[in-house]
């Protein structure tokens, strides 16, 4: 938001330079952006009398003046413009100036002819962007002067960031109460100009919803002549950011910039019936201001007659009942909008505009009925017309009253870090506020215009803003001293697997998540999803895997293997659940064809063990029982993973329909393990190298098809006592001699003492305790 020098002065006898200001504006947290200098960046330009005018002598369009400058001899000076002549008054940059575009005056030759400075244009002087010639001053301008001054250049341009809390600060007049109240200056406020009323001149009838809008105000005013606004209203909006449109928009424009208050002129001749502030029907058309046709949504908030939306309110009318240079009678609005209306609206439409963003900050509600009546005055002072009465809808005093906060002293200086004396109370009267001390105690009563102050922490910091935030000691508070967090290292360790670490997006589509989760109506469902296919929240990581897969397969990569670290949701009768869980996926080559050897693709076994070492790494075994239930997964090439006595996650491949709907035709494998079931692993202990041989046997017998392999090695670990170092399963045979229903499996295992060598006996018992472990248990046959 940009303010000129003058509107502040306007409100407030300011002394201060620019400079100062700047930093009394940054402590009382209206950050600064920039401090423009209009006057000073043509200081050295001064008014000039043309006193000869002849043809440069070596030049058809260069021309030699003697300009008068109010020095002892007048300067000689070439010129390329045509537009002046003898008598004539222009800008004359002398030398050593420096103008707005970067140029220094020198003295120098042209064409042989010397030349101590340049006559000016608009453009020179940074006041356009184009001219035909040079800025011919008028006949009364004093030779000698500075033409900054005669022209009454703006002296500085604040260009400030105003926060979202601060709406009462969107204007001239909001920041010069500030600043009058910190330096206890003046403050001499704008009050509604008395103004002569035609009775003949109807009220518009408007009906509002106070539901819909708090305050509403409207009046006529007939037989105005729409014409340019004057020029310094019109300089005034150009140097605050904004374009000239026609004079009617130019004061309501001046008047929001200067007081806070939008508003907005109907052209009265295009209205149909009554004016009403609703809610839009759904699909219902709204052609604005900027060009745009607009579908709008049920619920938004517009202006209407009985034709159809002429506003969307608060943002922008429309193109039809817009003021224009035939336009001889208008109506005129002023309100006061909820902001989250118009926040909702402005965003649903991107249609952003300076009344938008006052509004959705929150104008003064004492505001709409005094813009109101300056707006009025202005109009009719500069084109014209008489004025009907207001129409009001709704009560200002109603809204933002009665605003009170109370809390102790202490408080806000245990915060802050510093005392707060009772003068500093003086400053916070003069922003408004009511403030009542009884011994630590603080009751303060809160103007209708800062509605951001409510709660005690926003009463510390209005006195933090006065205090000076540079002047609050930089000392952190003391703090309870806690553990440092452990690190997460499990994404980490599956990386360092050969993994390489995705991120998926946590929403995903319905038909995904039934790929994998049985519809129980436990998913949680997005009410404003950003598309059908990131409608739920997911309850398993694969369907993101997957989708990455293709992506990798599609470009022409050999083989993906890609681990995530994430979060699954799932709603409960409290509310919802988010577990953190590991997801593997593998497919493809895991092993390139080279001269020595062919290419292998991954299968079960590789992405069981990238599974087995990541447990292992944290002191954990993991327990792989095949299981053909696990939805998703293709049927004898899926287990569930055990770890301790909680079944932690599941590994398989890929039903063959599954991964072809991802347009993947190579065998897909995938794991997932729940991190909040897994318990802390065992810490590992250093074990000396042993000094005394281990003894292995083997064992082979006919077992039923039916026994899990997991279940028979946890049999031999138990029967083989503790002696026992290793068992494993080291051959399968089915076939010829092999009953059907059967299988042949050879059992190795080995024994081991740290503290002595182990004989035949020891062996043998072991052995014994193991077959009979495997008749009893399992009905198995040694052979």
């Amino acid at each position: 938001m940009k303010i000129p020098f003058s509107w502040l002065k306007a409100y407030v006898p300011l002394t201060a330079t620019p400079a100062a200001l700047a930093d009394d504006l940054v402590r009382l947290g209206h950050e600064v952006e920039s401090v423009e200098l209009p006057r000073a960046a043509v200081k050295g330009v001064l008014v000039g009398l043309i006193t000869s005018k002849i043809a440069h002598p070596d030049a058809d369009k260069l021309s030699l003046l003697k300009i008068d400058i109010g020095s002892a001899e007048p300067l000689a000076i070439v010129c390329g413009a045509a537009n002046m002549g003898e008598g004539d008054k222009v800008p004359v940059a002398t030398i050593g100036t420096s103008l707005p575009g970067g140029i220094t005056i020198k003295k120098g030759a042209i064409r042989g002819e010397t030349s101590c400075g340049m006559c000016c244009s608009e453009v020179e002087l940074g006041l356009a962007n184009e001219s035909a010639g040079l800025l011919i001053l008028p006949l009364d301008a004093p030779v000698g002067m500075e033409v900054g001054e005669y022209l009454a250049l703006e002296e500085a341009l604040f260009d400030l960031s105003i926060t979202p809390n601060r709406g009462d600060c969107m204007s001239a007049r909001g920041i010069a109460r500030d600043l009058a109240a910190d330096a206890a200056l003046s403050f001499t406020d704008v009050g509604g100009k008395e103004l002569l009323l035609d009775a003949s001149i109807g009220a518009p009838q408007v009906v509002v919803s106070e539901h819909e809008c708090p305050l509403y105000m409207a009046r006529k005013i007939d037989g105005i002549t729409v014409a340019d606004s004057p020029q310094w209203m019109q300089s005034g909006l150009i140097l605050a950011g904004m374009r000239p449109v026609n004079g009617v928009v130019d004061v309501l424009n001046y008047v929001m910039l200067t007081m806070g208050q939008p508003m907005h002129a109907f052209d009265a001749n295009s209205l149909n019936g009554d004016i009403a502030v609703r809610s839009a029907v759904a699909e219902e058309s709204f052609s604005a201001l900027d060009g745009r046709v607009l579908k709008l949504h049920a619920g938004d908030l517009v202006v209407s007659d009985d034709h159809g939306v002429i506003a969307l309110a608060g943002i922008m009318g429309s193109e039809a009942t817009a003021v224009t240079d035939a336009t001889t009678t208008i109506v005129l609005e002023s309100a006061f909008f909820k902001p989250s209306r118009i926040s909702e609206t402005r965003r649903t439409y991107a249609m952003v505009s300076e009344a938008s963003m006052r509004f959705e900050r929150g104008v003064d509600p004492a505001m709409v009925s005094i813009a109101m009546q300056q707006a009025t005055a202005l109009l009719i002072e500069l084109f014209g017309g008489v004025a009907g009465e207001v129409t009001v809808r709704g009560d200002a005093d109603s809204i933002n009253s009665g605003g009170r906060v109370v809390c102790s002293i202490a408080r806000i200086e245990s915060r802050l870090g510093v005392e707060i004396p009772v003068a500093l109370d003086d400053t916070l009267v003069r922003m408004g506020f009511g403030i009542q001390r009884a011994g630590d105690s603080l009751a303060v009563t809160v103007p209708s215009f800062r509605h951001d102050v409510s709660i005690a922490e926003d009463l510390s910091e209005e006195y933090a803003r006065i205090v000076g935030f540079d002047a609050i000691p930089s000392l952190l508070p003391p703090l309870a001293t806690s553990a440092p967090a452990k690190p997460d290292s499990a994404i980490h360790d599956a990386v360092a697997g050969g993994f390489l670490q995705a991120v998926t997006y946590a929403f995903i589509s319905a038909e995904e998540q039934r790929l994998f989760v049985a519809d129980d109506g436990l998913d949680i469902i997005l009410e404003n999803p950003i598309s059908d296919a990131m409608s739920v929240m997911r309850r398993s990581v694969w369907p993101g895997l997957l989708n990455a897969a293709k992506r990798n397969l599609n470009r022409q990569q050999p083989g993906v293997a890609l681990v995530e670290q994430g979060r699954a949701y799932q709603r409960t009768a409290t509310g919802h659940d988010e577990s953190s869980v590991l997801a593997w996926l593998m497919t493809g080559e895991v092993v390139s064809d080279q001269w020595h050897s062919s290419a292998r693709s991954a299968d079960f076994f590789d992405l069981k063990g990238a599974v087995e070492t990541w447990l292992s790494l944290r002191g954990l075994t993991g327990r792989f029982i095949a299981d053909d239930t696990i939805q998703g997964l293709q049927p004898g090439q899926s287990a569930k993973i055990l770890v301790g006595r909680a079944e932690a996650g599941r590994i398989g491949r890929i039903d063959v329909d599954i991964a072809a709907s991802f347009d993947i035709d190579t065998p897909l494998f995938v794991a997932e393990i729940n991190l909040d079931l897994l318990s802390d692993g065992k810490q590992a202990k250093f074990v000396p190298l042993q000094e005394f041989p281990a003894v292995e046997r083997d064992l082979v017998f006919l077992f039923d098809k039916s026994n899990a392999a997991e279940a028979i090695l946890n049999a031999v670990r138990s029967a083989g006592g503790k002696l026992l170092a290793d068992a494993r399963i080291f051959d399968l045979y089915q076939g010829k001699g092999v009953a059907a229903g059967k299988v042949s499996l050879g059992v190795r295992f080995s024994l081991q003492n740290a503290k002595r060598t182990l004989t035949q006996a020891d062996s043998d018992a072991a052995s014994t305790a193991i077959i009979a472990a495997m008749e009893k248990r399992f009905g198995a046959v040694l052979r």
